[in-house]
Parts: structure tokens; C-alpha cells; sequence
């Protein structure tokens, strides 16, 4: 029977359950959760932070933490760098971008400090390259943050971390000097000038995408001739990236932007519109500057810059969600079949000579591989779209011969396996 002694217990219960201490202990969890794998490495900040303020009293330490913040703004102006961050090595380091990422979606202010902190260890570590690169000096870093950089999966991983940060918040700063840095350290070229007077370059095999209102969120009539513009004027960035044989590091281009969008459901529409057009576009462009109909793209990097893609998972990703545009499928396409033109036919894109030869043999045949493998999982994932393209592509550009859809055909949707590229 229910009594007055199981009312009583019931409201005990509900005390203790109270729906916002429930909330504020949730959060805390996730904090501690997130910082966890650089207990050591607050642990040095705290000691350092209690001895060089005699305020810290023993015990408290949020204090200890909050003690430290005055060295994240003195870092930021090159006086001073706690020698806490001479002892991060490579492992810590990793923690540190891991923490990071956990702490990306904390917003609340013990989670800003601790992001803050994590931050001026990376600042801390890039101010002490820099002068040392200056000086010709040894670092005394325990992490060697070149040779560090110089692992793609831990330079990747932190281009793509830092890219979200700069993107929003109150590190954006922070993330973009970095982002700059470790961009300047990979080409043998660290910056003595101080990060936050230099002008704001994004960096991304990935990093931030021009922000509005440079590209409009919808697509309409006041819209349209802006978008063509870019792509117009993509068309000769593209061109001159190719001509001088420089790498597509730089992200800032409106492609980047509108793939980024199609992750998010009410963006993804008008993205997808966009992009769309922007590339019909700028293929229109290139086939009037360069007069010819192929894809000028002499890398798959390039190939990959021109789609609007950090890499070959993305846009690996991106076909198996069947989120590809038309335009992105006709690039595929006309990338993969130009790898079967005559020798003479790709000089007009890698140009004549031994020097020519040997860009053709380094990078058709990983032009053919990864666009068949895309182009089979684009089938897979979404075979109408795929089959719609290449009956386009096949009436512009081999209406008689139907050349295009014979080999599409017998590649792509019949999985036989290309001849080795012969030249």
C-alpha cells in the first residue's frame, strides 16, 4: 500500500534528482572525460601556474587553471613561453589535438579554459620553432615538431581540427597561425613574422572556406551571376595553379565551401544547386581559355582541388551517400576516359618533352585507378545519375562512335579491368 513513509522516500528521490544537477554533473563528466588524456601535461600548467603566482592556495584547483590564463595572452605576444610546453612530446601532443576535438562541442566556460590552455601549448611550441628557425638554434622542444608534421595522418588530422576551430569561436586566431604554420613547415618554410600579422590565408588540404555573405546561402536571379563570376574567375585560379606546378593546398575557393554546406540538411539543397553550376561553369571556362574539351588537371590532386575535396576519403564519402552532383560525375568521367587519349592528344595539357613524359607516366595511371573506383562506387551508390551523365557526356562528345558509353560500359559497369597505361 502507498503511505506517507514511501512519499517521503519518493520526494527524497526527486531531490536528489534534481533535473539541473543532474545536467551540471553531466557536464562536468563530459569535461573530465575530455581532458583526461592530458592529466599529466594540466598537472605541469597547474605546478608552474602555483609557482609563479603566490596567490594559487593549496587545493584549489580551478584556481590553479584560472592562474595560468595570463600566459595564453602573453604567448599571443611572443614574451613568454611556460616550460611546461618544452616537455610535450609527440605522443602528448596527439593528446592535445585529441582533447581538442573532444572539447569542440563544450561550450561552457571550464570548457573555453581548458581550450585556451591547450592552445597555448601548441602556440607555445610554434613560437620556439619559429625563433629557433630564425636563429639557426636548437629548439630544446621535446617534440620534433618537423619531423612530426612530415606524417601525413598527424598532419591531416590536425589540418582537419584546426580547420573546424578556425571556422567559428573564440580560438580562431589561434587555429589559423597554426594552421599557416604547420603549412610553412611542410613546404621548408617557417614564417619568422608573427602569425597574427600576416594576412589571413587559409591553409585545409583543408582548412576554412570563404565565409558569408562572400558566397550567398540560396540560390536565385541576384545570386546566379555572383556564382558564375567565381567560377569565371576559378576557372584562371585553377589554370595558373596548373601551369606552375604548385601544389592545391589552399582551400579558400568557393567549391570547398559549397561541399562543406552539404553536410548540413538545410543547406544542402542550394549547396548542391550551386555547386552544380559553379562547375558547368567553370568547365565552360576552361574549354574557352584552354580550347579543348578536356580536363586540364595534370594530378589527381588537382582533380580533387577542381571537385572541392580534402582528400580522396571525402569525396570517397560523398559518392557512397550519393551526394555528387552531375557536373562532379562528368569530371570523373572525362577525367578517367582522357587517360585513354593518344600521347599527342595529352600534350596539350602536360605539354611536350622529357619532362612531360615523365609527369604522364607519374600521374595517369593514378588518375585511371582512383576515378575508376569512384566512378564503380558511383554506380553502385547511384547508377541512374551515373548512366544519365554518361548519355550526356557520350551525345556532346561522341555522338557517331558513342566511344564514351562503349567505355563506361565495359569499365565501369562491367568491371573489367583497364589495360596498364601505355606510353
Amino acid at each position: 500500500m502507498y503511505t506517507s513513509r514511501h512519499r517521503h522516500a519518493l520526494a527524497g528521490g526527486l531531490k536528489i534528482l534534481n533535473p539541473l544537477q543532474l545536467y551540471y554533473a553531466a557536464g562536468d563528466r563530459s569535461l573530465k572525460k575530455a581532458v583526461r588524456d592530458v592529466e599529466d601535461l594540466l598537472k605541469r600548467i597547474r605546478e608552474h601556474a602555483e609557482a609563479a603566482h603566490d596567490d594559487v592556495t593549496e587545493g584549489a584547483e580551478e584556481a590553479g587553471l584560472l592562474a595560468a590564463m595570463p600566459e595564453v595572452a602573453a604567448l599571443t605576444e611572443a614574451q613568454e613561453v611556460p616550460p611546461y610546453v618544452l616537455t610535450v612530446n609527440d605522443r602528448m601532443l596527439d593528446d592535445v589535438r585529441l582533447t581538442l576535438k573532444r572539447l569542440r562541442r563544450l561550450n561552457d566556460a571550464g570548457a573555453e579554459r581548458y581550450k585556451a590552455l591547450m592552445f597555448s601549448v601548441v602556440q607555445g611550441i610554434q613560437i620556439v620553432t619559429e625563433a629557433c628557425l630564425d636563429t639557426e638554434g636548437a629548439s630544446g622542444l621535446a617534440v620534433d615538431i618537423r619531423s612530426y608534421l612530415m606524417d601525413d595522418s598527424r598532419y591531416h588530422a590536425w589540418k582537419t581540427l584546426l580547420g573546424h576551430y578556425a571556422r567559428k569561436g573564440a580560438h580562431q586566431e589561434a587555429a589559423e597561425a597554426f594552421l599557416r604554420f604547420m603549412t610553412a613547415l611542410r613546404q621548408g618554410a617557417a614564417s619568422s613574422t608573427p602569425v597574427r600579422d600576416t594576412p589571413t590565408v587559409e591553409e585545409d588540404s583543408v582548412s576554412r572556406a570563404p565565409r558569408p555573405p562572400e558566397i550567398p546561402e540560396i540560390l536565385d536571379e541576384a545570386t546566379l551571376p555572383m556564382i558564375e563570376k567565381a567560377a569565371r574567375q576559378e576557372a584562371k585560379n585553377l589554370l595558373s595553379l596548373i601551369q606552375t606546378d604548385g601544389s592545391p593546398s589552399s582551400v579558400t575557393a568557393w567549391q570547398f565551401e559549397l561541399v562543406r554546406r552539404q553536410s548540413h540538411p538545410h543547406l544542402r539543397e542550394d549547396a548542391q544547386r550551386m555547386l552544380q553550376i559553379f562547375l558547368k561553369q567553370e568547365r565552360a571556362e576552361l574549354q574557352k581559355i584552354c580550347e579543348t574539351k578536356m580536363i586540364p588537371c595534370r594530378t589527381w590532386d588537382q582533380i580533387l582541388y577542381l571537385l572541392g575535396a580534402k582528400d580522396g576519403s571525402q569525396l570517397q564519402e560523398r559518392v557512397e551517400e550519393g551526394r555528387l552532383t552531375l557536373e562532379e560525375i562528368v569530371v570523373l568521367e572525362k577525367a578517367f576516359l582522357q587517360t585513354f587519349a593518344k600521347l599527342d592528344s595529352l600534350g596539350s595539357i602536360y605539354g611536350h618533352g622529357e619532362g612531360a613524359r615523365v609527369m604522364l607516366e607519374l600521374h595517369t595511371p593514378q588518375i585511371r585507378s582512383e576515378t575508376l573506383v569512384l566512378l564503380r562506387r558511383c554506380y553502385h551508390s547511384e547508377h541512374a545519375r551515373l548512366d544519365r551523365t554518361t548519355e550526356t557526356l557520350d551525345s556532346e562528345e561522341t555522338p557517331q562512335r558513342h566511344e564514351v558509353a562503349r567505355l563506361i560500359q565495359h569499365y565501369v559497369i562491367q568491371r573489367h579491368d583497364p589495360p596498364h597505361v601505355d606510353l
